[in-house]
């Protein structure tokens, strides 16, 4: 049973959510037309420079902050990790570490089809514990663009009333993850499978 304590709690989880949703969609949206390059000299080198004006004390953390910086914007090695981490992120709900994965150009509307897909797997009563897929097949490379697909099921892990651990898989589904190279592999477009009237019933989606 959830205490009045409890829902206070939950309540004010979801309302600073909310609010660092609005934030990161206005941020976004502001930074949709920067090139990587730009973001990074604007919002990392410019004031690392500053920074190593002060003298060599300072320089030296700053040159190895900048070089941590870039190596974590670039995006992936290759078209299928881009497509492994992709469902990693989100079959775990980790959205920490996205953004670098997703093509700027539409890095917009592919946050909010990754926040969309993940809330449809939320409402699920019970949600799933993560995503299950083996090997990623790429496609020819031309032009810099390479299709990655996989088929990829749903778990559920549960324990009985004697506490020994049930999973459950659905059915594998197939997902089509189309990259492109720009600074490191990074995910253009998703072709999902429906998650509510496909890896469940539309009446199990709450």
């Amino acid at each position: 049973m959830i205490t009045g304590r409890e829902q206070r709690w939950r309540a004010l989880a979801e309302q600073l959510r909310s609010r660092y949703d609005t934030w990161e969609a206005r941020r976004l949206a502001r930074l949709s037309g920067w090139s990587v390059r730009r973001r990074y000299v604007v919002l990392v080198l410019l004031p690392i420079l500053v920074c190593c004006c002060g003298g060599g004390v300072i320089g030296v953390p700053a040159a190895l902050l900048l070089r941590a910086t870039v190596q974590a914007g670039k995006g992936a090695p290759t078209p299928d990790a881009a497509a492994n981490d992709y469902l990693l992120s989100l079959g775990y709900d980790q959205q920490e570490g996205l953004l670098p994965l997703l093509d700027d150009d539409h890095q917009g509307e592919l946050l909010k089809q990754w926040k969309t897909y993940r809330a449809d797997m939320d409402r699920t009563d019970p949600p799933p514990a993560k995503f299950d897929f083996g090997a990623l097949t790429v496609g020819p490379v031309a032009a810099g663009r390479a299709e990655v697909t996989t088929d990829v099921a749903a778990s559920w892990a549960s324990t009985d009333e004697n506490g020994r651990l049930q999973m459950y898989r659905s059915h594998a589904y197939q997902w089509r993850i189309e990259t492109r190279e720009a600074d490191g592999w990074r995910v253009s477009v998703v072709h999902a499978p429906a998650w509510c009237g496909g890896y469940v019933l539309a009446s199990k989606c709450r």
